[in-house]
């Protein structure tokens, strides 16, 4: 669901909220992300996404992402958008 989630907000150019948790424990609150791609890595899937809060491409490990919204805004994607 998470995933599909995402892949459709990418396929619309639309950007996503993530509540995510960190890999030690912390949580950041709500980061408005631009969806780009996904990755398996180590066994794990990670998302990546342009975190615009933090100024850059971020990884995001699936299972970890808490809860996911879709806005109503739009982005130019800085790379290819892969979904």
């Amino acid at each position: 669901m998470m995933k599909e989630k995402i892949e459709n907000a990418g396929k619309n150019l639309k950007t996503i909220l993530i509540d995510y948790t960190e890999k030690d424990g912390s949580n950041e609150g709500w980061r408005e992300v631009e969806p780009y791609s996904f990755r398996e890595k180590k066994g794990e899937t990670y998302f990546y996404g342009y975190d615009i809060k933090k100024g850059g491409i971020r990884g995001f490990i699936l299972n970890t992402i808490n809860d996911i919204e879709e806005t109503e805004n739009t982005y130019n994607p800085r790379w290819t958008v892969e979904f």
